[in-house]
């Protein structure tokens, strides 16, 4: 399983006449949907009422996040692949020949091209591994790339979840390659920040550094209309957890007409939250939930430059280089200290 991708050759690979079929390794544990159905059920009857926000991510709930990165309002994207273009060569070139790249939560790729084309112009020889959690969506979105025909960078799907992509690395077949993990649209922002720290260094067996977009972007404007956009994507995206919920129940535990979507922004945590609240009272697995009871669906923590230093201090990371945006949108290269 890992003999093509533990020691790849390190010069040019020939021309391929026909679009590659890119290779998915399926790493999940057999667990996943057991654990995930248990944390939801949990979740509802915890005081804590936050909801597990690996509900966002099924097949179209990876769809509906696309839209949201295609909207004016939404800087994130937009400024994080400004940044890739304007240093692709300077970013490219801080990786490694032979590095085995892995992006969580890969996405649609179009940011990560840019790093590809530019590790291609480089003549940098890499094997690039997009992460997520839908077999259908790694198809489609490393399509791109397989037909790119590059002769230097290899890409690969991984079918799994964070912690699926971290036990991997640590195979013993791999541990003698260097890895960069690939972690950009602020997704770290998700996790309270003592626990993005413990997240980034559950990485450190696997001798890992890290590309790491991270907005630091604590506008309240600015902030507010990217995650509640005008035309109701970011909503749209945020209630089909709720779609995704029932499924792993097994029932429609969620009235989706009951059910609406509200986003804010904490200025003493700097962070925007968006809620699930029911619109009346409904019951919920035996219990009465009142008419504005808000559930958590996904906090997204802003980082500016002291977030940035005590989070590479907690996780025994160093700052490497950098590249910012006038909107403080950050694109990190750490290193282990």
């Amino acid at each position: 399983m890992f003999e093509s991708i533990s020691r790849p050759p390190l010069t040019a690979r020939p021309t391929i006449p026909e679009p590659p079929i890119t290779q998915i390794i399926d790493i999940r544990s057999d667990k996943e949907d057991v654990e995930l159905r248990e944390a939801l059920q949990q979740s509802i009857h915890d005081d804590s009422a936050a909801l597990p926000d690996l509900l966002l991510w099924d097949e179209q709930g990876l769809r509906y996040f696309e839209d949201v990165t295609y909207c004016p309002s939404y800087y994130l994207t937009r400024e994080e692949i400004e940044l890739l273009e304007k240093y692709r060569l300077q970013i490219a070139d801080r990786i490694q020949p032979g590095t085995m790249l892995v992006e969580l939560g890969s996405g649609n790729l179009r940011k990560t091209k840019v790093l590809l084309d530019a590790l291609e112009e480089l003549g940098r020889p890499v094997d690039y591994f997009a992460l997520d959690v839908s077999y259908p969506e790694l198809q489609r979105t490393l399509r791109p790339v397989a037909e790119a025909r590059y002769q230097h960078v290899r890409c690969f799907g991984l079918l799994g979840t964070y912690d699926d992509g971290r036990a991997w690395l640590q195979h013993p077949d791999l541990q003698a390659r260097p890895k960069t993990i690939l972690y950009l649209g602020s997704t770290l922002g998700n996790f309270q920040k003592p626990d993005a720290a413990e997240f980034l260094a559950g990485f450190m067996p696997a001798n890992c550094s890290f590309l790491l977009g991270l907005d630091g972007c604590k506008d309240p404007r600015l902030v507010l209309q990217a995650y509640n956009d005008f035309n109701g994507a970011n909503h749209r995206f945020v209630k089909n957890g709720l779609v995704h919920a029932n499924k792993i129940l097994g029932y429609d535990a969620f009235d989706l007409d009951s059910w609406a979507v509200s986003g804010n922004w904490n200025e003493d945590d700097g962070a925007h939250s968006q809620y699930y609240y029911p619109v009346i009272d409904v019951s919920l697995d035996g219990m009465h939930i009142p008419a504005g009871h808000r559930f958590l669906a996904v906090r997204s923590h802003k980082y500016d430059a002291n977030d940035q230093n005590q989070l590479c201090q907690r996780a025994g990371l160093t700052v490497l280089d950098s590249w910012s945006s006038d909107s403080m949108y950050n694109l990190l290269y750490l290193v282990p200290e």
